[in-house]
């Protein structure tokens, strides 16, 4: 999985050439699908904006960026998976709702197959991270980043779409709050609490069973 070198850096060149051109090569698909099927305000979801950004930690090798979408990734991963699998069983019907689109025949077909993505990225998320390290400061770094992605949901998207429920709470009618409160708590204090540092906790738990070494190493 990667040698510690002696100055507590891993050695240079962690990530195979191989991966990076897979994971490009992989955008270079995902991309053109996502425009075409939904338009670039769709990129400002959590996990979309996440491809992105792991594109270029992949490329740089970065240990902090990566380590700021691994919380995201792996936690929306897995209840996205989990969902899944339920309306699959169940017909379609999906417990939460972010998965009954895939069952929506309304929506295209190769948008739906590209959204597969949930299932396999947290794989290759916590791979990257074993090669290169975490950094514990990471979801700290998306705290910051899904208040911006969160508040231009808001201001340049249409409401119908709900782009990280900046305007209601999994489709339901959001009443109870005024909503410049309701967009703080959500970008402040909801997402931070309900994904990003139970994702934290996911990934250093399987990271730790995985190498030790992976979540001991330095930031950088």
């Amino acid at each position: 999985m990667g040698a510690v070198a002696s100055s507590g850096e891993r050695s240079v060149q962690q990530v195979p050439i191989g991966a990076k051109l897979g994971y490009s090569l992989w955008m270079l698909v995902w991309v053109p699908v996502v425009l075409w099927a939904y338009g670039p305000a769709n990129f400002l979801w959590l996990c979309n904006a996440a491809m992105f950004l792991l594109l270029y930690a992949v490329w740089r090798e970065d240990r902090l960026i990566a380590s700021s979408q691994a919380g995201v990734i792996v936690f929306i991963g897995v209840v996205w998976t989990l969902d899944f699998v339920v309306a699959l069983i169940a017909d379609g019907r999906s417990l939460t709702g972010i998965t009954g689109y895939m069952f929506d025949p309304d929506f295209p077909l190769l948008a739906r197959i590209v959204s597969l993505f949930h299932i396999v990225l947290p794989i290759f998320v916590l791979w990257l991270c074993l090669r290169i390290g975490y950094d514990r400061r990471g979801p700290w770094l998306q705290c910051v980043l899904a208040v911006v992605l969160v508040y231009a949901g808001w201001l340049f998207t249409d409401p119908e779409r709900n782009l990280n429920y900046a305007f209601t709470p999994f489709g339901l009618e959001q009443v109870w709050l005024p909503h410049w409160l309701y967009m703080a708590l959500l970008a402040l204090v909801v997402n931070p609490l309900v994904i990003f540092l139970p994702g934290h906790i996911l990934v250093v738990a399987l990271l730790s069973r995985l190498d030790q070494d992976a979540v001991r190493l330095p930031p950088r």
